[in-house]
């Protein structure tokens, strides 16, 4: 560990930018703890070469190069930013790194005279990179005993004992429904209704045609039809005298059906 708290070891190598006046014995402590130590940046410098980045700096960092330094990174590599002034905008700008395909961005707590303090890492996957998974041939099957309980069918006739063989089922059908005693519900819609209105209407006969309007309960059958019941068996037919039989088409009581 040394006085910025870097984490970094014999094994890696360190890329460290620097504008203030006393970072030579900045840099000679990170040299002392690290495998190899660039500080600058030249034209040679190759994408993922370094471990680590560090940029201190008196200046407001340059958001413009975090693109740059996420390609220098390796793969799980770390970028270090300190600066001697407070520099809220940095601290609040964690999508812009983002961006850049770097993640963890963290706010470090000041240390000497750096007020602010960014670290932020590179992942150690790429972008599309896939990996193959190896698995056993000889796991277990998950499906197995669900399969194997499918198999095993019940018979049906097993589930039904003899009290419910023998048992009928119970009818709950209304007035509406069945039999000829019963009586049309309430808003009869199955045809019940005029059925029973036909069956009420008394029917024009031969005897009635002979002796007409003798049995008449309103005393109007033979007054024509603006004067007779709605359910009139004589309807249709001319103003007759009562007692003398009218007279009639042979065909007048022949169903037409």
């Amino acid at each position: 560990m040394n006085s910025l708290n870097l984490e970094i070891n014999k094994e890696q190598e360190v890329l460290v930018i620097s504008d203030i006046d006393n970072s030579s014995s900045i840099l000679d402590e990170i040299k002392s703890q690290c495998k190899a130590l660039t500080d600058s940046l030249q034209k040679s410098q190759q994408q993922n070469q370094y471990d680590s980045i560090v940029i201190i700096s008196n200046k407001d960092f340059n958001k413009s190069l975090i693109s740059m330094y996420s390609g220098l990174l390796k793969k799980g590599g770390k970028l270090s930013i300190y600066q001697t002034g407070e520099n809220k905008d940095l601290i609040n700008s964690s999508l812009d790194f983002m961006m850049a395909g770097l993640v963890d961005f963290e706010s470090k707590p000041s240390v000497n005279q750096f007020k602010t303090i960014i670290q932020i890492s590179k992942p150690s996957w790429d972008t599309n990179e896939s990996e193959s998974i190896n698995i056993p041939t000889d796991s277990v099957n998950p499906w197995a005993s669900i399969e194997q309980s499918s198999s095993e069918r019940i018979n049906e006739n097993d589930l039904v004992n003899e009290t419910d063989k023998n048992s009928k089922p119970a009818t709950t059908l209304d007035d509406c429904e069945v039999g000829k005693t019963k009586k049309a519900c309430k808003n009869c819609t199955c045809g019940r209704a005029e059925e029973e209105e036909k069956e009420s209407k008394p029917k024009l006969t031969k005897e009635m045609i002979e002796n007409p309007g003798v049995n008449s309960s309103c005393g109007n059958c033979s007054l024509g039809d603006a004067f007779r019941c709605g359910g009139c068996p004589y309807r249709g037919l001319p103003t007759f005298k009562v007692g003398e039989k009218i007279a009639l088409p042979d065909d007048f009581l022949v169903d037409d059906i």
